[in-house]
Formats: structure tokens, sequence, C-alpha cells
């Protein structure tokens, strides 16, 4: 084992993998804004017998991310797992179609974990070991109605990821892609059941597996992965007609995450 970086770890599936990182014996650096949220994470991780370390961080800020990673290395050792986590986002209405709203979801979605594997990714390369992991979605399969951002940034993610595993073949790193659906990550409400959707708990353990094996590209549950793949091979003129219906009543895939600049991950 060694240091895992996790992002977006002072809640729901970044709070529930940084646990479990730690517990398989990784010590774990661990990443958001929220630095009461993080320090109690810590707490818990250390009187568990693990090791942590909170560090409140803007993972859209490069600079910021630099310094949280170069802390996290001396403090924790060399990065031998990053899992970029952090992202989210809300609706996009095309009736206010709006370039800032773009540009912010694809900092937080895409950005954000460039800024982590342009810190990590030296030393990795320097040493010859290491593994990339980032949160995508089943979103990122084709646009879905009312997330023109949210599913372009999950696909560029996605991309992005793809490329670079392919480049960095033969080198010692492997690169995750880890790609849920409908994932709960808030106590049960009497809200109407999203289609498919996991627990927390039982899609981390998923995720957890997934990173083990490390797994090229991981994308669940099946049941509802199958769905997309059917939508994703329609005709473009079916595949609007089916949607239009839906509107913008489809939920956003994966797990929440700040609905503007100001939230907190």
């Amino acid at each position: 084992m060694g240091t895992a970086i996790v992002t977006g770890a002072s809640s729901g599936i970044g709070r529930s993998l940084a646990r479990r990182l730690a517990a398989r014996g990784d010590a774990v650096a661990l990443l958001a804004r929220r630095q009461e949220l993080l320090e109690s994470l810590a707490k818990e991780i250390e009187e568990s017998g693990g090791r942590a370390l909170a560090i409140a961080c803007d993972v859209t800020d490069r600079d910021a991310v630099r310094e949280a990673v170069e802390r996290a290395e001396r403090e924790l050792g060399p990065t031998t797992l990053l899992v970029a986590n952090a992202g989210g986002g809300n609706p996009t209405d095309a009736a206010q179609f709006d370039s800032e709203h773009f540009a912010f979801m694809f900092d937080l979605n895409l950005m954000s974990a460039v800024h982590c594997i342009e810190a990590v990714l030296p030393g990795m390369l320097e040493r010859g070991s290491g593994h990339l992991v980032a949160m995508s979605s089943l979103a990122g399969y084709r646009g879905l109605p009312g997330a023109a951002a949210y599913s372009s940034s999950k696909a560029a993610l996605t991309a992005m990821l793809e490329s670079l595993r392919v480049d960095l073949r033969g080198r010692g790193i492997d690169v995750t892609v880890l790609a849920p659906g409908f994932v709960r990550t808030k106590p049960k409400k009497k809200k109407r059941r999203k289609p498919f959707q996991l627990e927390l708990e039982d899609a981390t353990a998923r995720m957890a597996r997934a990173i083990e094996q490390r797994k090229r590209y991981y994308a669940f549950p099946k049941s509802l992965l199958a769905l997309i793949w059917l939508a994703w091979i329609l005709p473009p003129s079916i595949y609007d007609r089916l949607m239009s219906r839906v509107g913008g009543k489809v939920p956003r895939m994966g797990a929440p995450g700040p609905r503007s600049p100001r939230d907190g991950t």
C-alpha cells in the first residue's frame, strides 16, 4: 500500500471511498473545501488505526491543487493512487444557455481532474508506477435532456482518461474510469427512488473492487448500462423523439455535487 489522494472527500462517494482505502492500508490525503468535515473523517480513520491528512483545497484551482499534493507527499509519502472524485453540477436550461455555467461545470468535472493528474503524474512516471482513477458517469454516454453541461463534461473526462491510458501503456501507470449510474448519497427520504439507484456503500464497495483490480473502465449497474447502451445505438431521430417526451426530468447520474462555485465539495 502507499499514499492515496482522494478529492471530494468531505462527503458522499469520496468520503466512503477514503474510508475503504484507509481500511486496506493506504495513507489517505483527503481533499475538499470543507475543512471541518475532512478533519472529522481524518480523526475517524486514525482512530481505526489508519493514517489520514485533511487538506482544505479548491480542486478547480491549479495552484491550490499543486500545493495540496506537495503537502500530502511531504507528510504521507509519494502518491501511489489518485482518486479524482470531485464533481457534480446542476441542470442546463436551454432557454437560458449560459457559457459561465458550462465553464464552471467543465472546471469542476474535467479540469479539477486534470489539475490533480498534472500534479501527481510526473512523480509516477519517475517511479514507473502509479494508478490514476477518476469519477465519470453513465450520463457521459449520450447527451441527456436538461444535462448539456453535465453530460458533455463527463464525456470529455472519459475521453481524456482513455487517451491518457493509451499514452501511458507500458509505463507502469494504470488508468481507471469509474462510470456509475444513480447513487443515493444522502439519508433516505420519501422522494421517489431513481431507476436502478444504488445505495452509497454498495456503490463504493463496487468501486473499491474495481480500483483494487485496476480495471480500465467500470460502468455499473449492468441493468442501467444496458439501457444506456441501447439508447446509444438508437438513430438520432428516434432518440430525440423519446428523450423529448422525458424533457428535463432525467435526474443526474452519479453523486450530486456543488450546484454553484459557492458550494463546497
